[in-house]
């Protein structure tokens, strides 16, 4: 029995309409077209479009990470002045207050003040940390949107020697002295992608390297060493 007709309903899959030999002999024109060859001089130098590669590696909402850091930093001075609101209001209470209840009332109070201002100096350089990294990222992508400016001209200047080689290849003495101009210009723009792959490993260390850190200052306030707030109330002796 033949196939059902409904055989003929495969999903359908895109495929390039015209194949590429014929592709170029049909647009034959495009070999004198700059913008022809720009996309040439992209593959030659980079591999990949370098517009969307760079949107892709270093995408990312670093003004987030910035607010997390002004949050550490907020946190740290809120426990700062709280240990120091508890100190005082000990301080003021205890005056003339003398016996057990006044022991154990300083006592757990001193504990909660003590342990509260131990963890401002760990998320006061979390947040800074956080801060200088955002910094950092900010800073990083402008240098590397530089450094594309200059590639784009690079392979547009590529582009068009290339396209002047291929105008001129009726001559003897036009495509040499154009492809000889396009391999020094190659060489330039490879060297300008070289420093964008540097800066993105260089960001991408130090994002690592942030990883690293936070772990040791998270681990700084769970530390065994750092006096943790009382699991109860305070209860007074006398109540």
């Amino acid at each position: 029995m033949a196939d059902s007709p409904s055989a003929q309903l495969a999903e359908p899959t895109a495929s390039d309409p015209v194949p590429d030999l014929l592709e170029g002999v049909i647009g034959v024109s495009q070999y004198i077209s700059v913008s022809y060859w720009v996309g040439e001089a992209i593959g030659l130098v980079t591999g990949v479009n370098p517009g969307e590669w760079v949107a892709e590696k270093f995408a990312g909402d670093y003004e987030a990470i910035q607010k997390a850091g002004i949050a550490c930093e907020n946190l740290g001075a809120f426990n700062s002045d709280f240990a120091n609101v508890i100190t005082t209001g000990l301080t003021t209470v205890g005056d003339g207050w003398q016996g057990n209840a006044a022991d154990t009332a300083s006592e757990y109070f001193t504990k909660v003040a003590s342990a509260i201002a131990d963890q401002e100096a760990t998320l006061s350089a979390m947040g800074r940390e956080f801060k200088q990294t955002a910094i950092g990222m900010y800073e990083t992508a402008n240098a590397v949107k530089g450094l594309l400016e200059t590639l784009f001209d690079y392979l547009i200047a590529i582009g068009i020697e290339l396209a002047a080689a291929a105008a001129s290849s009726w001559t003897v003495i036009g495509p040499i002295l154009s492809g000889a101009a396009a391999v020094v210009t190659v060489s330039k723009a490879m060297g300008t992608w070289g420093k964008v792959l540097d800066a993105h490993t260089a960001a991408w260390n130090a994002a690592q390297g942030l990883v690293g850190v936070m772990a040791g200052y998270l681990s700084t306030l769970h530390d065994r060493d750092l006096q943790a707030l009382p699991e109860s109330n305070y209860d007074h002796p006398g109540v």
